[in-house]
């Protein structure tokens, strides 16, 4: 059943994924607080869960592999619609940075909405860039973004559910980025389906997620929506590491491969990285 509303959904055009969820959640967003942290359901565009449960979750990750400090300069890459943003709202001291950018314009007029506002330490940029997922109205592609902020100035960058959903010239620029925006011996926390040596050749019979269209390097979940959901090679992303002057530090197994009794329990598998 779900794997068959996936299909419908993605079958829709991207504006009407939007629409369709605001109709679904009106109800329900009619009674939440204008003032609050966290946004109206019908515009969460982010996926399923709780959403200060899971931002709340994430931030104690960070703490515990990436030493972040209250002072920390912190580069969230793909904010979304602000989830990973607002636990940071109660730990980062005036000294400390948060920027965020994000394909997406509703997100990001939420999170200046409502989280700049009170935060000004707090930034959001909109950087529309063309996706099968999220955005199809620009030419402008990930592979040939230059983030808009300095060398050597984040603590920490992250990215959650994000390179999951780029190809690999995408994701190749982005590594380059964050390996230049990063300061020296500083780590960025990055999630992926990750295929390993042993499961290369039937990535498509493990866990709750299919990838039966092998393209080498990578491997899509559904090949007339390609950024829907991406997997790739666990060497592959070893050598891009490598190329770049960055070392992997840490990788945590998600279950959506069928592993259970991971490290975390997260879905996604985790990788975390430092530059040298």
């Amino acid at each position: 059943m779900k794997i068959l509303i996936r299909k419908i959904y993605y079958a829709l055009p991207v504006s009407l994924r939007y629409s369709v969820r605001r109709i679904i959640y009106l109800p329900q967003d009619l009674f939440v607080k204008r003032d609050s942290l966290v946004p109206p359901k019908g515009l969460i565009f982010i996926g399923s869960g709780d959403y200060l449960k899971i931002g709340k979750l994430f931030f104690g990750h960070f703490k515990k592999y990436c030493n972040i400090t209250p002072d920390s300069s912190i580069l969230d890459i793909g904010c979304g619609i602000g989830r990973m943003a607002v636990p940071f709202t109660n730990y980062l001291s005036p000294k400390g940075r948060y920027e965020g950018f994000d394909i997406v314009k509703i997100g990001i007029d939420w999170c200046t909405k409502n989280i700049s506002s009170r935060f000004p330490n707090f930034n959001f940029k909109l950087i529309p860039l063309k996706n099968d997922l999220y955005l199809l109205n620009t030419d402008e592609k990930a592979a040939e973004l230059q983030f808009p902020y300095e060398n050597d100035s984040f603590d920490l960058v992250f990215l959650t559910s994000v390179f999951t959903h780029m190809m690999p010239l995408d994701i190749e620029n982005y590594i380059k980025e964050i390996q230049r925006v990063l300061i020296k011996d500083k780590k960025c926390f990055a999630t992926f389906f990750i295929i390993e040596d042993e499961n290369e050749n039937k990535p498509n019979s493990f866990g709750s997620k299919n990838f039966p269209y092998d393209y080498g390097n990578y491997f899509l979940m559904d090949k007339t929506v390609k950024e829907a959901n991406v997997a790739f090679k666990k060497s592959y992303i070893e050598s891009l590491l490598t190329k770049n002057n960055l070392e992997l530090v840490h990788f945590i197994k998600g279950n959506w491969s069928g592993i259970q009794n991971t490290e975390l329990n997260e879905h996604q598998d985790i990788v975390i990285f430092k530059k040298l």
